[in-house]
């Protein structure tokens, strides 16, 4: 065979393999305006695969898992013109695919250059899709219903998950993520949105420029944010949780607590296991639970009070200072705990040591400038 039909050869070879990749999925496109912009709507389907990446230079990515077994799309391009014809002519300048190759499905769009110009996607997957992979840089992108992982970035704008069985990893420039409930691992972050997470059946790694962080439940926690508060309504096992500046408020924490603020109050419990906290400045208020968990303990400000709910039947032994106290510096609702002061009349220190409940586990308290309770807690 000469060189002239092998070149040949191939070339139709390299044309049906295209079409192939393209000629499963079906579609069809109108053209109309909607205010000042002029959008062309494509709608179309493609055989179902185990995996769906979309992925726009600019838009909204909008996908959810249902009972059907096809892949459903909609994409509308939108542009700015005075007319049809030059609404064409924009049009003519954004491109966008949909291709199936073996079990992966991919739907892209561009529309870089051009700054009056996205393109949005709103698809329908079956929901036993195994990996969701969805990337825009700059738009929304919200996902429910699907029994798979889901990985999903935006340049800028708000994520939205719901109802998702694998795990999850979604990263924002500087949106709010909303998670609903999820089966497994999840790790977000965002440039300095806020966090909500309703429950998640693994552990959360969840991190914020400078946001709030609202979590509902989890089995285990790393929470981080730059400056804004934190929140949590459950944790099951082992939690970390840092802010720059705003106050802490975690509820029922069954794990050991690693918790520091860098100014702001921090409240936390009932908890069952040991918990090192500390701020720079703010009041902290620990109330702990009765189990054979608990370990040894720190709580401790610069600038702040300090009370300790401690319920019956949990033994700890308590070593507390007071380097600056204001009135009594020290008082408890338990006379077993010894407590001495250094003066009568101006700033002095105060301390205190003893066993609650028969002692046990060492719980250290210390505030350079504040009080400090020790309260009994019998409904725990």
């Amino acid at each position: 065979m000469n060189k002239s039909l092998q070149l040949a050869t191939l070339l139709l070879a390299a044309g049906l393999s295209a079409v192939a990749q393209t000629s499963s999925s079906s579609s069809s496109s109108r053209l109309y305006r909607s205010g000042g912009e002029w959008i062309q709507e494509i709608t179309g389907s493609m055989p179902a695969s185990k995996i769906v990446k979309v992925k726009s230079s600019a838009g909204f990515i909008k996908v959810e898992g249902g009972q059907q077994n096809a892949i459903v799309f909609t994409i509308r391009e939108h542009v700015r013109a005075s007319s049809e014809a030059a609404a064409r002519r924009e049009l003519g300048h954004l491109s966008y695919s949909t291709i199936g190759t073996g079990d992966t499905t991919t739907l892209r769009a561009d529309c870089e250059g051009y700054n009056r110009a996205y393109i949005d996607f709103e698809v329908k997957v079956p929901r036993q899709t195994t990996a969701l992979s969805l990337e825009t840089k700059g738009g929304v992108v919200s996902a429910k219903n699907i029994s798979g992982k889901v990985d999903a970035s935006t340049g800028g704008g708000d994520i939205q998950l719901d109802q998702i069985g694998g795990p999850v990893n979604v990263a924002s420039g500087g949106g709010t993520i909303d998670i609903g409930k999820t089966e497994t691992d999840v790790r977000v972050s965002t440039g300095g949105g806020n966090i909500h997470i309703g429950s998640v059946g693994g552990r959360l790694i969840a991190s914020s420029g400078g946001g709030n962080l609202n979590i509902g439940s989890a089995k285990l926690m790393n929470l981080e944010t730059g400056g804004g508060w934190i929140k949590v309504n459950k944790c099951e096992g082992t939690i970390k949780a840092a802010t720059g500046g705003g106050t802490i408020d975690l509820n029922q924490i069954d794990g050991i607590a690693q918790i520091q603020s860098g100014g702001g109050g921090i409240k936390i419990g009932p908890i069952r296991s040991g918990m090192q906290v500390e701020t720079a400045s703010g009041p902290i208020i620990a109330t702990l639970a009765k189990g054979t968990s608990f370990s040894d303990s720190r709580l401790e400000t610069s600038v702040g009070s300090i009370i300790v709910y401690v319920p019956d039947g949990l033994g700890v032994t308590v070593r507390a200072a007071v380097e600056i106290a204001r009135g009594e510096g020290i008082s408890s609702d338990f006379p077993e705990l010894k407590i001495t002061r250094s003066g009568n009349i101006g700033p002095r220190e105060a301390f205190a040591e003893g066993s609650l409940n028969g002692g046990g586990p060492i719980l250290h308290v210390h505030t350079a400038t504040g009080n400090i309770e020790f309260r009994r807690q019998k409904n725990n």
